[in-house]
């Protein structure tokens, strides 16, 4: 085979997660599962976006059921240069990573309540992932979801999106109180908020406020509980990161981070 006929080694997206409904307006979390094709292939400088930013990395494409061409499509534009200094990982051979990514700001502005299918791109051209095509399901939401939107308006709208909300420091700390309810739309930036910017050290944090994360959040529940434990009983860490790790692989660098002292709330409470 000439080298022409060669497909050099890139991404590929092994896995993704929805909500099985979203509501117009709100954030729109989606699980990202990355791996590399071929498996056995090692890439480094994969471009790193987070639920705070895309950075370029993930795009979409959208179709009406049962049509063949879409509707709306955003390709990704990520640029992974080490002179820029962009966020970025490795992804050793046989290795997969988990990253929920939030992407309302991929949604086209006039999309209304209803079906479409999507289709999720990842990586920094040439090097571009597509995953299958997939329902997604939009309602709008209700009365008092709209009001609890509205009262966030000002505050995520100067930050710039829920993302960068959750990392600015509450406008009135006597009102930041951690999610409840299953079934808020905001209940993970809210909780991540809360993680901190809370008045706790995350030593004290209640693990049973993350009863709330199920569904698309269920593997960032496991993440965080980690997290909370490393910081209250360091000695059981390890244990439980294995066990992290033998039901989520994907998370497996989110553990290493930890048990390295690089704990990303840990530090964003440092920071704060």
């Amino acid at each position: 085979m000439s080298a022409a006929g060669i497909t050099p080694p890139g991404p590929a997206l092994v896995g993704i997660d929805v909500e099985p409904e979203y509501v117009l307006g709100f954030p729109v979390y989606v699980g990202m599962t990355i791996g590399s094709a071929p498996p056995s292939a090692s890439l480094m400088r994969l471009p790193l976006p987070s639920p705070a930013a895309l950075r370029g990395a993930v795009g979409l494409r959208l179709w009406r059921p049962g049509e063949a061409e879409p509707f709306f499509e955003e390709a990704p534009t990520a640029v992974v240069d080490p002179e820029l200094s962009a966020p970025s990982f490795r992804l050793r051979a046989g290795e997969i990573r988990r990253l929920l990514v939030e992407i309302s700001e991929l949604l086209p502005d006039d999309l209304s309540a209803g079906a479409v299918d999507g289709q999720l791109l990842y990586g920094a051209p040439p090097h571009i992932a597509e995953s299958a095509r997939g329902r997604l399901l939009f309602r709008e939401p209700m009365d008092a979801e709209r009001a609890s939107l509205d009262e966030l308006r000002t505050e995520v709208e100067a930050a710039g999106s829920f993302g960068r909300w959750l990392r600015r420091p509450p406008s009135d700390p006597s009102r930041l109180a951690p999610p409840t309810d299953r079934g808020d739309p905001l209940r993970y930036p809210r909780l991540i908020k809360y993680l901190i910017h809370g008045p706790e050290g995350l030593d004290t944090v209640d693990p049973a406020l993350l009863n709330v994360l199920g569904g698309v959040f269920a593997p960032e529940a496991y993440g965080l509980a980690a997290e909370l434990l490393a910081a209250r009983d360091p000695g059981a860490f390890a244990g439980y990161a294995q066990q992290v790790k033998a039901a989520y692989p994907a998370l497996a660098a989110w553990m290493d981070a930890i048990a390295a002292g690089q704990s990303e709330i840990a530090w964003a409470r440092s920071h704060r």
